[in-house]
């Protein structure tokens, strides 16, 4: 996993240009992706290498703490993020026992 914390657009050229045999998965940080320029066009680059993607668990628990989840998963979807990070680093979030997400 790398994280992108907030790479333009050729700068993810440039770094996947020599990096890219050793990346798996790409995590754009924080709440990076949110206030990137040109995201899709980023998001572009990094799918031309086949990588997969996802929003770091900080945008997930700033959309949670406003009761904003549907959104949150309404933007995942709008930017083809397959792949979700939960994380509880800004906030508390209850133990669930037994929970599943649909995927649709």
């Amino acid at each position: 996993m790398v994280m992108d914390k907030g790479l333009s657009v050729e700068e993810a050229k440039n770094f996947l240009s020599v990096s890219y045999p050793h990346v798996d998965i790409i995590k754009l940080g924080f709440g990076t992706s949110y206030v990137t320029p040109n995201l899709r066009e980023k998001l572009e680059v990094y799918r031309s290498y086949n990588l997969p993607i996802y929003f770091g668990g900080t945008l997930f628990e700033a959309f949670l703490i406003r009761n904003q989840f549907d959104d949150y998963i309404s933007v995942c979807k709008d930017f083809g993020i397959e792949y979700m990070e939960v994380s509880d680093g800004s906030i508390t979030i209850p133990m669930l026992r037994n929970v599943v997400i649909s995927k649709n």
